[in-house]
């Protein structure tokens, strides 16, 4: 008898765990699905390219060919890849202030209407600001490293997550927030149990738009501040006239962005999966 009263318990586990291993499943689908149709189009350019440098007979100082690119990022493979990582390492960090920032404005604004109208109209005036009167006030306070890089995609990419937090927060209707109060739920208890569960589906759409640019961003601050990374070896490359190089680590601040946005919508995929 104490057998047969223990056997249930074991088939409940099973489900959660096939349902675990099939979110994973349908995440890894999905990104292996997109990074093929990269390396399909990446070929179609590459194909491309190399037929219009015959065409036009274009000199290599000029555009260099594909095998060219390709050589000279097997010659400096560990350069670009030191690059990329500290690149990739200063948007990661970024996007994470951005994305806890976003969500603690965003709380604010749902919590007092009078906060939303006072600080909204500034907010905006600073995100609309251009990134090359930004960066000088950026190098002044982080310094010329790679915390300089860290807030130029903060401060470029909270904005629209917090957009997208905020009408996710927003969701939920007038029944359901009636329903909450009627069971007791102060602000807190409606916002983890109902606003947040809500708002995740807009979060992800907010940082898959701001993962595109965050690299960018980036890129852009190692420009203008000389931070290492992939936007200070584009400009030596450049000024040394090593164009081949100067375009690798151009295709390597292109594929690193695109595994970056496609992390993001398998990372969605997978919290939507996991939360069915």
């Amino acid at each position: 008898m104490q057998v047969s009263s223990s056997l249930p318990a074991e088939p409940a586990s099973v489900p959660r765990r096939s349902a675990a291993a099939a979110a994973w499943g349908g995440a890894l689908r999905l990104a292996g699905q997109r990074l093929a149709g990269y390396l399909l189009v990446m070929a179609v350019v590459a194909a491309l390219w190399q037929a219009l440098i015959v065409a036009l007979a274009v000199p290599a100082y000029l555009m260099p060919s594909p095998a060219e690119v390709a050589q000279a990022m097997l010659a400096h493979a560990p350069e670009i890849a030191q690059s990329a990582g500290l690149t990739l390492q200063a948007t990661l960090i970024g996007l994470a202030v951005a994305t806890v920032v976003a969500l603690l404005l965003a709380m604010l604004f749902i919590a007092s209407r009078w906060v939303d109208t006072a600080l909204m109209p500034l907010i905006v005036a600073v995100r609309t600001v251009p990134m090359i009167a930004i960066a000088p006030v950026l190098v002044l306070i982080f310094g010329r490293g790679r915390w300089n890089g860290v807030g130029m995609v903060a401060l470029l990419s909270f904005f629209q997550i917090m957009l997208a937090a905020r009408k996710g927060f927003e969701a939920p209707s007038r029944h359901m927030l009636e329903l909450m109060h009627c069971c007791g739920a102060g602000f807190w208890q409606t916002l983890i149990m109902l606003r947040l569960p809500c708002a995740l589906t807009h979060l992800f759409t907010g940082l898959r738009i701001a993962s595109a640019s965050a690299i960018l961003c980036a890129m852009f601050a190692e420009w203008l501040s000389g931070a290492p990374g992939l936007g200070s070896l584009i400009l030596d490359a450049n000024a040394r006239q090593q164009f081949a190089l100067m375009w690798a680590a151009v295709a390597a601040g292109t594929t690193v962005s695109y595994l970056f946005f496609t992390c993001a919508i398998a990372l969605e995929r997978l919290v939507q999966d996991r939360s069915r």
